[in-house]
């Protein structure tokens, strides 16, 4: 469903943009250009703000220890591997 919605959002604005730059008589190669480097950023900033949404962290209990995993949508069960992984790691970084 993130690829759906990130698809959509990117060439719709895109689009909007590229539109915009049209009626402006910019040259139709600068307006795919730039069209396409819009809808690149839009569905990447869209895909990364989704993955942050569904994201699990596991972070160790030690004050001042620095180590994380970060999971995007796990199981209940690999979730829980994770999180026992991060509260016994040997290194405290």
């Amino acid at each position: 469903m993130s690829l759906t919605v990130a698809v959509t959002v990117g060439g719709v604005v895109a689009a909007d943009y590229a539109w915009q730059l049209a009626t402006h008589d910019v040259p139709v190669l600068l307006i795919a250009g730039c069209a396409l480097a819009v809808y690149a950023t839009v569905h990447v900033a869209v895909r990364r703000a989704m993955d942050e949404l569904r994201a699990t962290t596991h972070r160790c209990a030690i004050p001042g220890c620095r180590f994380r995993i970060r999971l995007v949508n796990p199981d209940p069960g690999e979730s829980r591997r994770w999180q026992e992984v991060a509260a016994s790691h040997p290194a405290h970084v």
